[in-house]
């Protein structure tokens, strides 16, 4: 599930015909809805609980330490996310080797990632 504001809704709607023309036999798309803060906030299904997860934030306000925390502007962050999602489209993804780039493939360490932050 994807929170976004409203704004970008159209562009989340055409992002998800374009997931359509790429992957023409999917039929599971991203959910999405318009939120009123100014923040991109993105959640997963947690089997375990059977609830949503807190997954990604974007905006310049830090998220909790278990989120993955984009600290970009919000209309910067969705061109940037955007346009990564076209790129993968491009490369063939979910079935391109090394689509991520270098180091895709180790686990994400958060705490590391917003050290580059406060350098």
């Amino acid at each position: 599930m994807i929170h976004l504001p409203e704004r970008h809704i159209g562009d989340m709607k055409k992002l998800i015909l374009e997931m359509s023309d790429y992957q023409p036999a999917k039929i599971d798309y991203p959910q999405y809805t318009a939120s009123e803060l100014d923040a991109i906030n993105v959640y997963q299904m947690n089997s375990d609980s059977n609830g949503f997860e807190h997954l990604a934030h974007v905006s310049l306000d830090e998220p909790n330490l278990t989120v993955r925390w984009v600290k970009m502007d919000v209309d910067e962050g969705w061109k940037n996310i955007m346009e990564s999602c076209r790129e993968l489209h491009e490369a063939g993804y979910p079935g391109c080797i090394g689509c991520g780039g270098p180091n895709s493939e180790l686990p994400w360490d958060e705490s590391r990632n917003r050290l580059r932050y406060t350098l």
